[in-house]
């Protein structure tokens, strides 16, 4: 089944939305969040992320409905023993899926962990999209419904959704680490691109589209189309998110490397024999 374009306009303009300037590691869950509510139905919407190396789990909520803190204690005493719940990126090859692709009904509702944690929220249905991340730790967006389970329909919006997500997310925590970084278009010149390429990878960094970029350089919009398909080409990647993910870690290391050579402001030298 494939989605209604009315569905796929809806998406667009959310994840237009969710990529604005001032997605960063702090606004990242947030705009999560906003972008899942934009376009699903669910009671509660959950941002979890399990470190690796100590099992821990951390989760964020969109509300905190009676008895949430009670029910999460009970998640994480049994996710363990359930394989759709313990947060292993390769459950259904890795694409979204719900409680309910895995137990009847009735099968979900002889579980020890839907009678302590779902039951007494009145939830029917968890989804769970993970998202690519680093390997120090395991990240899922999870939604959970009170009412009808999710539909295949669902499961596809949620699947054109999750690259976007692990995007977003490699985005925002390079965009934090790049704020103390002086981005400009020297810093790209001076790594090989040409000077008009260097303002069209700046004005990229900065989150501004094809449209604002071509007036802020007096181009034509395809010039600058065209611009960014050869600084895609020299990067190696194959769309905006990642060039601009690329262009901050580059500008990030470059000036790293240009206050090294700088160094102090008075450098001295003395005869030691």
């Amino acid at each position: 089944m494939s989605l209604e374009s009315g569905r796929l306009e809806r998406l667009h303009a959310a994840l237009a939305d969710f990529y604005a300037p001032g997605l960063a590691a702090d606004t990242f869950v947030e705009r999560t969040f906003a972008l899942t509510k934009r376009l699903l139905s669910f009671s509660l919407n959950s941002h979890g992320i399990i470190e690796r190396k100590t099992g821990k789990l951390t989760a964020n909520f969109d509300c905190t409905p009676p008895g949430l803190a009670e029910a999460f204690a009970a998640f994480g005493r049994y996710m363990g023993k359930y394989e759709p719940f313990r947060f292993d990126p390769s459950v259904n090859g890795g694409k979204p899926f719900s409680a309910r692709d895995f137990y009847s009904r009735q099968a979900f509702s002889d579980l020890d962990i839907y009678r302590e944690v779902y039951w007494p929220m009145r939830l029917v249905d968890h989804c769970f999209m993970h998202v690519p991340t680093g390997t120090d730790s395991i990240v899922f967006v999870g939604l959970l419904r009170d009412g009808r389970p999710f539909d295949r329909g669902e499961m596809e919006l949620l699947g054109l959704m999750q690259p976007h997500l692990s995007n977003g997310r490699k985005l925002a925590l390079a965009m934090t680490a790049a704020e103390d970084t002086q981005v400009s278009p020297e810093l790209f010149a001076g790594a090989g691109f040409t000077p008009r390429e260097s303002d069209v990878l700046y004005w990229l960094t900065r989150g501004k589209s094809n449209e604002e970029i071509a007036k802020l350089l007096r181009l034509r919009a395809d010039s600058v189309s065209r611009h960014l398909r050869t600084i895609y080409d020299k990067m190696g990647v194959e769309h905006r998110v990642a060039a601009t993910i690329r262009a901050l870690d580059l500008a990030r290391r470059l000036h790293v490397r240009s206050l090294a050579v700088q160094g102090g402001e008075v450098a001295l030298t003395v005869r030691t024999r």
